[in-house]
């Protein structure tokens, strides 16, 4: 390697902070770098570290005070009894879940043991694009939901608990978190909310890739889950594996721990004998305009279809340039300028790609009233821009500038250690300019409603046709004029379905060709995992009913999966209730099948202060 191209590593690793994540994501124990060494200053004795003074008088646990894997009914009832319910004062838990027979199980389970501590639990279920439309709507007690990393940093899982980031029906506002409604008038206490804040603004307000800011975002990290405990706003329950499954017709290369909805199928499936078409399964989803993908099937489809500036590289942690020739930016991380790739096509006759579209693309991100994540430009890069009185970003003013036919800059308010990831995310995707009309100084060719369901990318993929809705299709055709790398397949058709007994017949009458199983199918007495590539294990799984034995990767996700609180319908003492008789490794081994490992923090092993190691020592009090 030339030192122009030692250089240039040196330089892409310190922008995109993968020097300091390479430990922590490989899964080593010790000081991952993007934290501290773990250790926290408590004792390891019960009760709370109250000793480091940063939060006054509020006295924090030191290890988790629910209790590991135990059903703690007597303390479930004194908390609810303290609290003045009884046998004639009971509570209503409107209980609100995705479509499935896993969660379903642990429902009812919880149900069993709340019912003698005074709380009755409705049970309710929807399809994945409801669940999203009902818990932003605040329609719910209780919810499950999950979050895959967009980034592999804290602050993209510590989002999610930032109090205002939490509030769906604030005025003006635009987040991105957990549907906690955690506001100023939620059922908590008042300073374990504004401690929460002070803890976020510590960890965002900390980006730069030393030493120092890295100590300072592990610490604010550690107090921060230690709140969420005290808080029991919401409650982790899993980090899961993905498990894919693939017949030897395919010649497929399993994504990594960023997932499937991270990865390009024109990466992942390199030949498929037999037939031109890649059938699969996906879940609802609601729109595929990248401003206002919300889950991880529409992100999927929008990887394929769309291109962002840089890329995971198959849902790996890696990042690699896609749209981006070349880029530089100042020694404090705020200004970056990008040079793209000449002659890159869009689909049908939009021409090719040119700064003036990714500044656009970046402008709707920022502007545009059907943007449902505009958290991503604004408060995780931080993009310079103007707002008015109100704290609106004035049209036009967002520091992204077209400075060439092929170049663009962008300016941050502040230094951020993965900006290069963040770009990475499906909703920078480069659309033609003026294809909506949904921001200033645009009329538009279509609608946001016919763009969202005839998009036009610059994608491996162009669409071809979205039937929504369960029983529904999507279809889509390679793209010719493909600046990379060409599909191994010329279609991809993915039947919409939520029925786990449906997704598993389809598989199993091989009518999917690459896909999952859905936990309520899976066998692990099948398993036969006998290679290993870091993390992700490979082998077989088998014998299926219809006599075949088909290939199994398994490959630890960077993930949470949770059940949250609507925290101004709920009372502490309920969620409290509910956090003493979750018992996290029986549901993980019996139903959910071992396919994950217990959670008992919202930041995942992967990027936690110390990594795994810490992160066990952290909950245990050690």
């Amino acid at each position: 390697m030339s030192d122009k191209d030692n250089f240039k590593r040196r330089q892409f690793l310190r922008v995109t902070g993968a020097s300091a994540l390479t430990a922590g994501i490989a899964g080593c124990s010790g000081n991952s770098g993007d934290g501290s060494d773990g250790g926290d200053g408590s004792d390891g004795e019960d009760g709370s570290d109250g000793g480091d003074g940063s939060d006054g008088e509020l006295e924090l646990p030191s290890s988790y005070p629910y209790g590991a894997n135990e059903n703690r009914i007597q303390d479930a009832r004194a908390a609810m009894e303290e609290a003045g319910y009884g046998p004639d004062n009971r509570f209503s838990l409107d209980w609100l879940q995705y479509n499935s027979p896993a969660w379903e199980e642990i429902a009812n389970t919880l149900r069993a043991r709340l019912e003698s501590v005074y709380i009755d639990m409705n049970i309710s279920k929807a399809d994945f694009g409801a669940l999203l439309e009902r818990t932003e709507k605040g329609e719910m007690d209780a919810f499950t939901l999950g979050w895959i990393a967009d980034y592999p940093g804290i602050r993209n899982f510590t989002q999610l608990v930032d109090p205002d980031n939490t509030v769906y029906d604030a005025e003006g506002a635009s987040p991105n978190g957990a549907r906690l409604f955690w506001s100023e008038d939620s059922n908590t206490d008042p300073q374990v909310r504004s401690a929460m804040v002070e803890a976020f603004d510590e960890i965002s307000g900390n980006p730069e890739n030393t030493e120092e800011a890295a100590s300072a975002r592990g610490d604010a990290t550690l107090r921060l889950e230690k709140l969420l405990w005290e808080s029991a706003a919401m409650l982790p329950v899993y980090h899961s594996v993905e498990d894919r499954f693939w017949y030897d017709r395919v010649d497929y290369d399993p994504p990594g721990g960023m997932g499937v909805s991270r990865a390009k199928t024109s990466t992942s499936v390199q030949g498929l004998e037999g037939s031109s078409t890649l059938n699969g399964a996906s879940a609802t989803f609601n729109a595929l305009d990248p401003i206002a993908s919300g889950n991880t099937a529409s992100g999927a489809k929008i990887m394929d279809m769309f291109d962002a500036p840089f890329n995971y590289v198959n849902g790996t942690v890696e990042v690699e340039p896609l749209l981006v020739e070349d880029y530089s930016t100042n020694d404090d991380l705020t200004e970056y300028e990008f040079t793209l790739k000449e002659g890159v096509q869009f689909h049908g006759d939009y021409g090719e790609v040119t700064a003036d579209d990714v500044v656009y693309s970046i402008r709707r991100l920022v502007e545009s009233s059907n943007s449902t994540n505009t958290y991503f430009p604004i408060s995780v890069l931080n993009i310079d821009r103007e707002t008015d009185e109100d704290g609106n970003v004035v049209p036009e003013s967002v520091a992204v500038e077209a400075t060439g036919d092929y170049t663009f800059s962008i300016t941050l308010r502040e230094p951020f250690g993965y900006a290069l990831e963040v770009l990475s995310y499906s909703a920078f995707s480069a659309v033609p300019e003026g294809i909506v009309g949904d921001i200033e100084g645009y009329d538009g060719d279509m609608t946001f409603q016919e763009f969202s369901t005839n998009p036009v990318g610059c994608g491996p993929f162009v669409f071809d046709q979205w039937e929504s809705g369960v029983g529904g299709e999507f279809r889509a055709t390679a793209f010719e004029d493909y600046h990379g790398d060409a599909p191994a397949v010329e279609n991809i058709q993915d039947a919409i379905l939520s029925d786990p007994n449906a997704i598993y017949n389809r598989l199993l009458n091989e009518n999917t060709d690459a896909g999952g199983i859905p936990t309520s199918q899976f066998d692990p007495g099948l398993i036969d995992l006998t290679s290993k590539d870091g993390a992700q294990q490979t082998g077989t799984y088998g014998p299926l009913e219809n006599d075949k034995t088909i290939n199994m990767s398994r490959t630890p996700t960077i993930d949470t999966f949770y059940v949250g609180f609507n925290m101004e319908n709920v009372p502490k003492p309920v969620r409290k209730a509910m956090a003493y008789v979750m018992t996290r490794d029986d549901f993980v081994e019996s139903v959910f099948k071992g396919r994950g490992e217990s959670a008992y923090h919202l930041t995942p092993p992967q990027v936690f202060p110390g990594g795994g190691d810490g992160y066990a020592n952290h909950w245990q009090g050690e």
